[in-house]
């Protein structure tokens, strides 16, 4: 049942799902509220608050399942590190593959092990030795970073920090002069280095647990949020998950997009087995190194999106008088972002959606009635889903609100519920912050509320994230809910205050690297050199 948030929260202790930049950013902040009110803002040692009781949340958690923090950004999952499968592994492909539950796997808990959490602890756990069925399962859980090598940023560097630990100066000098054909942009890694830095700046490691996951979130008639997770080790050459639930008072997802959105279509996965010794077939989630794509040549891309022309730059150059490279879409382009003009560049051919794959001629044939074969490599970069596998079904059954979020944050359904991240928009890590610091506000009871009605109001007549009004729509109404003396991300450095045209002159720097590579100015393996 949704009702009306309380006028006061009693939270003192939080988990947070993810320690990638939605999960640090809340760690800094919620970490940072004093008993009375005060925002620690910019304070990187708090030492004297803890040994004095002085802190609003003394118990916050993160549970990463990496072994490493940053999320997408983790160079520790992504590149070599990647494991996730070319293909979902289910042995029945006529499932509808668009729905994230048939293509992500559960570890299960059963009668058993549910009688053994009742005493567990994260001092004791229940161990479970890995099976090879668990270890299949686990790999079908897309633990990995959908980074590759060579990746790069496409937002200017300075949005690529948080304000709280802002890169300026010299150091921002520094990174924006490091790639010589890429200018105030940085590589996959570089974010990475960023984000552990932020970690060991601000002493937020001690709130980090790392290898664990999150495999089921209850709220109890108590009102208590109950976690139960599984943290991976090996022992004596054995990989052991070592169970545990915990309670705690507030629950964030920041888990971001990880699980991929796979397409409908006929004999796909029967056209990469029959295939597999003549065409690289993978999804883009699945990519360790494009470089196969350089070598292919013939490639089709299924999606038009921003990950499918980001791996298109590597594919060239070739002869874009004979284009040999085809894009998959659904629909023209409606908009003329920078994405737009690369995906219809002359080289490239704009196919409609594939009708079906035909294995036994290595052919595809499109809505429209075509048919091409030959293709040496398939790339399926048809987005993430917004899934939350871990929110338990009797959480999902008590409102049609639960996943309806106040200003992307709150859950109208149980605002001790919220998101950070996970919305498609830009200046990410300036949005997660204000998202954290809006629950910081409001969780401490510095800030209020609306009612319901005023919420559902609200949310309903919502504007669509498009960049010239994020700050007006996203940041400044989350940043009206936090603390005194908690800056709005954007006046920390005020460079930021020109962030439209800072936006706008990165599409074109990205915009014309993309034809520099295309027409064989650049190429596409130095463009990350120095």
């Amino acid at each position: 049942m949704t009702i009306d948030p309380p006028q006061t929260f009693n939270v003192k202790s939080v988990a947070i799902i993810g320690a990638g930049p939605s999960g640090i950013a809340s760690l800094h902040d919620l970490s940072r509220v004093t008993k009375n009110g005060k925002s620690l803002f910019g304070e990187r040692d708090i030492s004297n608050y803890e040994r004095e009781g002085n802190l609003a949340f003394p118990e916050l958690v993160a549970f990463e399942r990496n072994s490493s923090v940053g999320g997408v950004w983790n160079k520790g999952a992504f590149g070599d590190n990647n494991n996730d499968p070319n293909l979902p592994e289910i042995a029945d492909y006529s499932v509808d593959l668009t729905n994230a539950e048939n293509v992500y796997q559960k570890i299960s808990i059963d009668t058993e092990l549910e009688k053994q959490l009742a005493d567990s602890s994260v001092d004791h756990p229940v161990e479970v030795p890995v099976t090879p069925q668990i270890s299949s399962t686990i790999r079908n859980q897309w633990r990995s970073s959908a980074a590759y090598n060579g990746l790069f940023t496409n937002v200017t560097n300075r949005y690529m920090s948080f304000s709280f630990d802002e890169r300026v100066g010299d150091e921002l000098k520094k990174i924006n002069s490091k790639y010589k054909h890429l200018p105030d942009f940085q590589s996959a890694s570089d974010v990475s280095d960023y984000l552990e830095k932020v970690v060991a700046n601000n002493n937020l490691g001690k709130y980090i647990r790392l290898n664990t996951n999150v495999e089921r979130v209850k709220k109890l008639p108590s009102g208590k949020w109950e976690v139960v997770v599984s943290l991976l080790t090996e022992k004596n050459g054995q990989k052991v998950l070592h169970w545990y639930k915990q309670l705690f008072d507030a629950v964030i997802i920041g888990n971001g997009k990880t699980v991929p959105i796979v397409p409908n279509i006929k004999n796909m996965a029967k056209f990469a087995e029959v295939n597999k010794d003549k065409v690289t077939f993978k999804l883009a989630k699945s990519v360790q190194d494009p470089s196969f794509i350089r070598k292919a040549k013939k490639p089709l891309f299924v999606g038009s999106s921003v990950s499918s022309v980001d791996l298109i730059q590597y594919a060239f150059p070739r002869d874009i008088e004979n284009p040999s490279i085809y894009i998959s879409r659904r629909a023209d382009a409606s908009n003329s972002s920078w994405v737009t003009f690369c995906s219809y560049a002359k080289g490239i051919v704009n196919k409609p959606t594939i009708e079906e794959f035909l294995p036994e001629s290595n052919s595809v044939r499109f809505s429209d009635g075509t048919v091409e074969r030959d293709f040496d490599a398939v790339v399926v970069c048809t987005g993430y889903h917004m899934f939350y596998p871990f929110i338990d079904k009797s959480v999902v059954d008590s409102s049609p609100d639960v996943f309806k979020f106040f200003r992307y944050t709150f859950s109208m359904a149980d605002p001790t519920l919220a998101l950070v991240g996970n919305t498609y928009a830009g200046f990410f890590f300036n949005r997660v912050e204000s998202q954290a610091a809006a629950l910081a506000g409001v969780w401490s009871n510095r800030s209020k509320l609306p009612s319901l009605k005023e919420q559902k109001q609200e949310y309903e007549n919502i504007p669509k994230l498009i960049t010239p009004v994020i700050d007006r729509s996203f940041i400044r109404p989350l940043i009206a809910l936090a603390l005194e003396g908690r800056p709005h991300p954007f006046t920390v450095n005020k460079e930021k205050s020109d962030h439209i045209y800072h936006v706008a002159s990165g599409g074109h720097t990205v915009l014309g690297l993309f034809f520099k590579v295309r027409n064989g100015e650049v190429d596409s393996r130095d463009i990350l050199s120095s």
